[in-house]
């Protein structure tokens, strides 16, 4: 998938993760004129069977994904969703930061105030109302400190 590029626009340069459900890369945007092009990432979905309601779930995920970025500073913004080949992409926002299971390791001292910090910020995330009435969560937490 590295050198691909997705809707004559999104170059995919790095690969972040894989999972169960898909894989995680880091892309450029060619539709914007700056240099270094400015980077974001592309959630790439495979389903096992392609059809009418998982082209519905889809599309509802992307509407909550971005209604979440537009009114919350912590959670990237959604730049585009599309279909192509029988594969769903999600293009967000890149978030640079450490992935908190980096930063948190066992015997690493952390300071009262850096903890209630993360915590706040994490379960004003959380306690947002889409996280109260879907039982998933996925993704990674990372923290721009």
């Amino acid at each position: 998938m590295i050198g691909t590029i997705l809707r004559n626009r999104y170059r995919i340069i790095s690969q972040l993760g894989s999972g169960g459900f898909g894989e995680t890369f880091i892309a450029e945007d060619l539709g914007i004129e700056f240099n270094p092009k400015p980077r974001c990432v592309v959630k790439r979905l495979q389903p096992a069977v392609i059809e009418p309601e998982v082209s519905r779930l889809f599309e509802q995920e992307a509407k909550i994904l971005y209604n979440l970025g537009e009114n919350h500073p912590q959670i990237p913004n959604l730049r585009a969703y599309f279909q192509e080949q029988n594969q769903f992409y999600l293009i967000q926002d890149l978030i640079i930061g450490q992935d908190l299971s980096q930063e948190i390791t066992h015997n690493k001292k952390l300071s009262e105030s850096y903890v209630i910090q993360l915590l706040q910020d994490i379960l004003t995330v959380f306690n947002l109302k889409i996280f109260s009435e879907r039982s998933n969560f996925y993704g990674k937490i990372i923290s721009k400190y």
